[in-house]
C-alpha cells in the first residue's frame, strides 16, 4: 500500500477524510499502522469547538500502531527493547525534545515542544500525526513502550492516554491521604484509570450523573458510585482528604472545593479548555482558609507510560469495560457516542468496514 487516509476536523466542526502517500519515516522515528484509535473527551470537545485555535488537523491521541516500516534504522523502546516491524507499540502523544527551557529545567512533561507533532493539518507533511487514521508517523522525541502479546489492542489503547495519565495523578497525590476519604468527579475514562493505577485498597467515591458511568464504575471492587454528593454545612467543611477532577467542566472545580476537607488535596486532570467563557467563581480565601493544595497534572513521564503497560499485562477492572467499535467511515458516529457516555471506551478501528487501511 502506498497511500493511507486521515480524518481531519474541519474549522467549522465539520470532518473530512484525506487520502495521502505514505512518505517514509524521519530519522530515528516510524511509520505504524493504527490497530485502534480511543475516542478521548478531549476529541469530542475538540469536535465541539474546545480548542481556540486547532483548525484543520487530525484528531486522536489515543492509540496502539504496530509498526511497518523504520527506515531500516534500529528502533528502541524505553525499555532498551529492539523494534522491528510486526511489533505493536504504544507511544506518548506529544513530544519532549530535552532542549527547551522546561527540559532543561527538568519540567519535561511542560515541554515547549511537546504538541509540534500534534493538532496538525493532514496537509502538512509527514500528513499522518493524528490517531483517527490508518497511519500514524511517529516522531524520535515521542517516547514508546513495546505492547507484550497477552495484552489485546483493544486494551493496549487505553495506555497511551488515559491510564499513564491516571498513574500520573495517583503519583502526584500525598501517600499520607490515600488514606482518605478519597473522590473522583468524573467516571470516563480518565476518571477510573484513577483507580486502576491507585495502591491496593484505596477507597474512593465516584461522582457521575450518568448512570452508565456510574455502572462503570462499579467494576472497580475499590470504588462505591454516587451521583449524590455529601452535604457540607459550611465553608470551611468538607468530606474528602483527597479530590481528583476527572471531569472537563469547569464548575467541577467548585465542586471539588467544596467537597475537599481542611489539609486535603485537590488534582487538577480533566479541565483543559481556556476558552473565556471557562470561568468559575471562587473565594480565594477559602483555599488558604482550608490549607488546600491543588495540583495540576498535564500529560505524563515515561516511567507512568511503562507502568501502565505493565498494569494492563495483569488482572484488572479495565478489561471489563464495555466497548463500541467503529470504523473510519463513521467517525462523527464515534464521536456522538463516546458524547452520549454510551460505552466505557469507544474505539475506532481501521479496516474493520472494509475501508482503505
Amino acid at each position: 500500500m502506498t497511500t493511507g487516509v486521515t480524518v481531519n476536523l474541519l474549522p467549522d466542526g465539520g470532518l473530512e477524510r484525506r487520502e495521502h502517500p505514505l512518505l517514509p519515516p524521519r530519522q530515528g522515528g516510524a511509520l505504524l499502522a493504527i490497530e485502534r484509535a480511543n475516542v478521548c473527551g478531549s476529541d469530542v470537545h475538540l469536535w465541539r469547538g474546545g480548542h481556540p485555535t486547532l483548525h484543520d488537523c487530525v484528531l486522536g491521541h489515543e492509540f496502539v500502531g504496530r509498526i511497518v516500516d523504520t527506515g531500516g534504522v534500529p528502533l528502541y523502546d524505553a525499555r532498551g527493547e529492539r523494534l522491528v516491524e510486526g511489533d505493536r507499540l504504544v507511544c506518548s502523544y506529544f513530544r519532549v525534545c530535552g532542549n527547551c527551557v522546561m527540559c532543561l529545567a527538568g519540567r519535561t512533561r511542560l515541554c515547549e515542544r511537546a504538541y509540534d507533532s500534534w493538532g496538525r493539518s493532514s496537509l502538512e507533511q509527514p500528513h499522518f500525526r493524528g490517531a483517527f487514521a490508518s497511519h500514524y508517523h511517529l516522531h524520535q522525541e515521542q517516547f514508546r513502550v513495546k505492547v507484550p502479546a497477552e495484552v489485546p489492542s483493544a486494551l493496549a489503547a487505553l495506555a497511551n492516554c488515559a491510564l499513564a495519565q491516571g498513574i500520573a495523578v495517583v503519583d502526584t497525590i500525598n501517600p499520607d491521604l490515600l488514606a482518605g476519604p478519597c473522590l473522583v468527579i468524573g467516571a470516563g475514562a480518565l476518571g477510573l484509570s484513577v483507580l486502576a493505577g491507585a495502591p491496593a485498597g484505596t477507597v474512593w467515591d465516584v461522582y457521575d450523573r450518568v448512570a452508565a458511568r456510574r455502572a462503570n464504575a462499579e467494576l472497580f471492587p475499590t470504588a462505591r458510585a454516587i451521583d449524590t454528593l455529601p452535604s457540607v454545612t459550611g465553608t470551611l467543611d468538607g468530606a474528602y482528604d483527597v479530590v481528583v477532577v476527572a471531569a472537563g467542566t469547569p464548575e467541577a472545580f467548585e465542586t471539588a472545593l467544596e467537597q475537599v476537607r481542611p489539609g486535603g488535596q485537590i488534582v487538577m486532570m480533566g479541565i483543559i479548555n481556556t476558552r473565556p467563557t471557562d470561568v468559575v467563581s471562587i473565594r480565594p480565601g477559602v483555599l488558604t482558609r482550608k490549607g488546600v493544595t491543588v495540583s495540576s497534572v498535564i500529560r505524563y513521564d515515561q516511567r507512568q507510560l511503562l507502568a501502565a503497560v505493565d498494569l494492563l499485562c495483569g488482572p484488572t477492572p479495565l478489561r471489563l469495560l464495555p466497548l463500541a467499535e467503529f470504523g473510519l467511515d463513521s467517525v462523527a458516529d464515534a464521536l456522538a457516542a463516546a458524547e452520549r457516555c454510551e460505552s466505557g471506551r469507544v474505539s475506532l478501528v481501521p479496516g474493520m468496514n472494509g475501508e482503505l487501511r
